[in-house]
């Protein structure tokens, strides 16, 4: 113990910073899978074809770390490169399909959700796969510096934890604990808030101008980019488009409808799927959701 307490003591700070950078590389990648897993079974967000990519990088680099930082390997960072890095790519061009009109050409989700379309648009640019991408440059940044720290210091730096000296296992397991807790507490309370009275929603109204309409060939388009993947082909089969719904509802309130989006666990969704506000493409106008709802009412007469 002695001599534990000693090279502690003796540590460098490179080797602190090194430390403390691959537990936030731990907490980063707990965060985005735990997070990760609350949008899709709480909230109801359906992956698309590069958020399942995404993820394959990212649930395993949850355990990597924990494994790596429990037994002590100074490997754990090169391991944790080789998942990071494909992972942030992946992230990249998620974030460019999604930003970028140029890359919509290379559309590639064909099947279920498509690509462009995302769920969450916090000020215009924060995306789930930008999330994915902070998480992914977390765990990069950490283990870039542990790499330089596993050069420049000789002794075992990952012999305890990054606070008051506890042992790697239990500072792995609060950090795990404490982030898993918190997203099923959220869960929960999510869950519960689903089941009491909804409170009343006041939802925003159209701008001017709400008696003009995109053309149909415009419609059609967005509708095959945005909402294809989970309502099927825009024809009488559309998959979650009641008939009465539209015929008990002007435009002006399935206008504002589209406009706020529905979650999951709202109490008249049926289908447990959530939809995105404005169907996950903040850009949208009115004249170009008021040519959705024609097509739509078109295809469900």
């Amino acid at each position: 113990m002695r001599e534990t307490q000693t090279e502690t003591v003796r540590l460098p700070l490179a080797a602190h910073v090194a430390r403390a950078g691959l537990y936030l590389a731990l907490l980063a990648a707990w965060v985005a899978t735990a997070g990760s897993l609350y949008m899709s079974e709480v909230l109801g967000w359906i992956p698309c074809l590069w958020c399942w990519y995404q993820r394959v990088a990212m649930y395993p680099l949850a355990v990597v770390l924990a494994a790596g930082l429990i037994a002590r390997d100074r490997n754990t960072p090169r391991y944790a490169l080789v998942l990071a890095v494909p992972g942030i790519l992946a992230s990249t061009y998620h974030i460019l399909l999604q930003k970028v009109p140029a890359f919509a050409q290379f559309e590639s989700c064909r099947v279920g959700v498509p690509c462009s379309v995302d769920y969450l648009n916090w000020l215009g640019f924060i995306t789930i796969p930008m999330l994915a991408w902070v998480a992914f440059a977390i765990v990069i940044v950490g283990s870039v510096l542990a790499l330089r720290a596993n050069r420049a210091v000789q002794l075992d730096y990952l012999a305890e934890g990054p606070l008051l000296g506890f042992s790697p296992a239990f500072s792995v397991g609060v950090a795990v604990a404490a982030v898993v807790a918190l997203f099923v507490l959220s869960g929960v309370m999510t869950a519960q808030r689903a089941t009491a009275a909804p409170a009343p929603v006041s939802l925003p109204m159209p701008s001017e101008g709400i008696a003009l309409r995109a053309t149909r060939e415009e419609a059609l388009r967005i509708y095959n980019q945005s909402c294809i993947g989970c309502h099927g082909p825009a024809n009488a089969s559309m998959i979650w488009v009641r008939p009465e719904f539209l015929r008990e509802r002007s435009d002006l309130e399935l206008l504002a409808f589209m406009r706020a989006g529905r979650a999951a666990n709202a109490p008249d969704n049926f289908s447990g799927q959530a939809m995105p506000a404005n169907g996950g493409r903040v850009g949208l106008t009115d004249a170009q959701i008021l040519a959705l709802i024609d097509l739509m009412r078109e295809a469900k007469r």
